[in-house]
């Protein structure tokens, strides 16, 4: 049972490290154009989308780095 849960902790520490949004915002990004792809919206507008999502994503998450940097700790 020991290995499985190291196994199982070296996964998530691989995968989503410090940052969850940046695990799970591109896969709801992809689960939402998915949807768009499915009601035949046009392809350039879904990559768009796409883009201006995970762009958002990313830069939430930079900015979200730069807030906590600024906090005093203790």
């Amino acid at each position: 049972m020991r290995y499985v849960r190291a196994f199982g902790a070296f996964w998530y520490d691989f995968l989503v490290g410090d940052r969850w949004e940046l695990f799970l915002g591109p896969i709801g990004a992809l689960l939402l154009v998915r949807l768009l792809v499915v009601a035949r919206v046009p392809s350039d507008v879904t990559g768009f989308v796409l883009f201006a999502l995970v762009a958002g994503v990313a830069a939430a998450s930079v900015g979200s780095a730069l807030r906590e940097a600024g906090r005093p700790r203790g």
